[in-house]
């Protein structure tokens, strides 16, 4: 666990200040020569290009610095830009490279009035489940973000957006500017997005590479299990025509509207994906029904606290519980709620209706279709192979 968390800024009379940190009796790496020196480091360069935000660390004698800078316009700004993680000299800066931009962005996005400064205790204390999560939550992650939800929704429809537009898009939610960056580095990282210059725009373009959503998805061990009589055969019969009528109305509301059905419960979705208690329960009962008695055991939790979870997730129409003639209790998904991302298809006729309805210039749509060539399947596979 980090010796400490602490947020930065600029002051030009000053230099860096610690405008933030916990615990209140932190004091190492925060002396003036060594925050002038993270600063210096992290604004090496005299363009806005080479002071993009980004993780860094730091080695010296007595301690390590995992850094996040937020660049150059909070820094000019004067807001806080920069983030740190006081390390001991043991441990490993890189293990909370993908931890401490979620950090600071959400320290960054609540700048104005301070807000910050009361989420920083518990975003510290945050920072060793963040190391902790599967790539499937860091995804859930991404779409349980209101901002960054609305890119990937913005994109799955139209592919492609200019970054001024983007900023605007950034600017009408969150109520003020934000640099894009922060935003669209974890998109990056994970192969979503792309960015790129185009000749004769003004902006960088952004295009979509994989399109990410949430799905209530089957659980077929769950559904083989009832099947082959794992179960008691009354269990069986109740889970077999209950997840049936729901999953028959789920599939018609997705026919009616995809998008709606999908992004109408992505947040509730993610949320619980994100919750490191229900989403143990639900990885257990990913490999089939099993008795309250046995899950307790597997997760590890005491009654009172699954007893709770239990009945979020039955509520969510995640799980059904139901109790044989020996009144014992077996608990089954229902539904298994998985984040999914796919190759964006149809964005390639998508792409050539826009342009010939001159709503994207002929260079964004030509590039944007290179891009997708590039980022099929296929190719990566090919690029695999080759390695």
């Amino acid at each position: 666990m980090p010796e400490g968390l602490a947020v930065l800024k600029w002051d030009d009379e000053l230099g860096p200040v610690v405008a933030s940190k916990t615990p209140k009796k932190l004091k190492v790496g925060l002396d003036p020569t060594t925050s002038m020196r993270v600063y210096g480091i992290a604004t090496l360069g005299e363009t806005k290009e080479s002071q993009k935000p980004g993780f860094n660390s730091l080695v010296f004698p007595d301690f390590k610095l995992a850094v996040y800078y937020g660049g150059l316009n909070m820094h000019l700004q004067g807001q806080p830009s920069m983030v740190f993680l006081v390390l001991n000299p043991d441990e490993d800066p890189e293990v909370y490279k993908d931890a401490l931009p979620e950090i600071a962005t959400q320290i960054f996005m609540n700048a104005d009035d301070d807000k910050y400064k009361k989420l920083v205790p518990k975003l510290y204390k945050q920072i060793e489940r963040y190391t902790q999560m599967t790539s499937e939550q860091l995804q859930a992650s991404i779409i349980n973000d209101p901002v960054r939800r609305i890119i990937i929704q913005t994109l799955m429809k139209q592919g492609t957006i200019q970054s001024a537009e983007l900023e605007e898009m950034i600017f009408e939610e969150v109520g003020k500017k934000i640099d894009v960056d922060i935003i669209l580095g974890p998109l990056v990282k994970m192969g979503v997005i792309a960015t790129g210059w185009v000749e004769g725009l003004s902006s960088e373009v952004i295009y979509l590479t994989r399109a990410m959503f949430v799905l209530r998805k089957t659980s077929l061990d769950t559904i083989k299990a009832a099947s082959e009589e794992q179960l008691p055969a009354d269990v069986a019969e109740k889970f077999l025509q209950s997840t049936q009528e729901y999953h028959k109305d789920y599939l018609e509301r997705i026919r009616a509207d995809i998008f709606e059905t999908i992004w109408s419960e992505a947040e509730g979705l993610t949320k619980l994906i994100l919750d490191f208690e229900i989403y143990d329960i639900i990885q257990v009962l990913r490999t089939g029904p099993i008795e309250k008695a046995q899950l307790k055991v597997e997760t590890k939790l005491e009654d009172a606290k699954l007893n709770k979870q239990l009945k979020v997730l039955e509520k969510a129409n995640i799980i059904m519980r139901i109790k044989d003639k020996e009144r014992r209790q077996h608990i089954m998904l229902k539904c298994n709620p998985e984040v999914i991302t796919v190759y964006p298809e149809w964005l390639i006729q998508r792409t050539v209706d826009l342009y010939n309805d001159e709503e994207i210039v002929s260079q964004q749509a030509i590039h944007y279709l290179e891009v997708l060539k590039m980022s099929h399947p296929s190719q990566l596979e090919s690029m695999e192979m080759a390695e």
